[in-house]
């Protein structure tokens, strides 16, 4: 089930799997992700991506994310070729795997995307 924010814009409610949990930002548009982003937990990032790619920009919190597959990285980057001028899908905090996953795929990059520390505003 979908909730909507003060701008009107829905964003999906906490999902939990056994490996992953999706929570929605309170800093800004956007999903915390914790846990593991696999074949086995494709469709609940798919759906909650998919949810949060409607309202234009958005964030991506990857700070909990323990392992991430190249599948789960095709699904992160995926909103971002849907992004309209000036629109972007921002990744916060990406691991050095998941780094090194986007270089050695060519992902990144990539028009709509951008990688931001969590440091960084």
């Amino acid at each position: 089930m979908d909730t909507a924010d003060t701008a009107g814009i829905r964003t999906p409610d906490t999902v939990a799997d056994p490996l992953l949990r999706i929570t929605p930002l309170v800093d800004s548009t956007g999903l915390w992700i914790e846990g593991e982003l696999d074949y086995a937990t494709l469709p609940v990032l798919t759906r909650a991506l998919a949810s949060m790619a409607r309202g234009g920009s958005f964030c991506v919190d990857l700070s909990g994310l323990v392992f991430c597959d190249v599948g789960g990285l095709r699904a992160l980057v995926t909103p971002a070729a849907g992004m309209r001028d000036g629109q972007v899908l921002t990744l916060r905090s990406p691991s050095p795997q998941v780094r090194r996953l986007l270089q050695l795929t060519g992902w990144h990059p990539k028009a709509g995307l951008r990688l931001q520390d969590r440091s960084t505003s």
